[in-house]
């Protein structure tokens, strides 16, 4: 990545782009939570789900555009978000809260 992103940020997106699903999960503390597209995923099982349903209905590739430190262990992402989905290509926000050097909240938005 382009951008200079925390360790575990990084290693989703990477993760995210290989399709990797067990190293994309591994990013995700136990208890984490990911609200996307007006729904909130809860637990690593969930989380898994989740992704899986997004690789299985789309193809597309992430491009970190900007990382801005927030309050506390909080980062926010702009992405480059391009594939099979409508409207595309899309500018995504992606707010990180990490929580022992793993996501524990993950909030993305348009």
């Amino acid at each position: 990545m382009a951008v200079d992103l925390p360790e575990v940020i990084d290693r989703y997106f990477r993760a995210a782009e290989d399709g990797d699903l067990e190293t994309f999960v591994a990013c995700f503390a136990d208890t984490a939570t990911v609200a996307d597209e007006d729904r909130l995923h809860e637990g690593r099982a969930a989380i898994r789900a989740w992704r899986q349903r997004t690789m299985e209905a789309y193809s597309y590739a992430v491009e970190p555009v900007t990382v801005t430190p927030q309050a506390g262990d909080s980062y926010l992402v702009l992405a480059r978000v391009s594939g099979t989905f409508p409207g595309s290509p899309v500018e995504l926000r992606y707010r990180f809260t990490l929580r022992d050097d793993l996501i524990g909240a993950l909030d993305i938005r348009p």
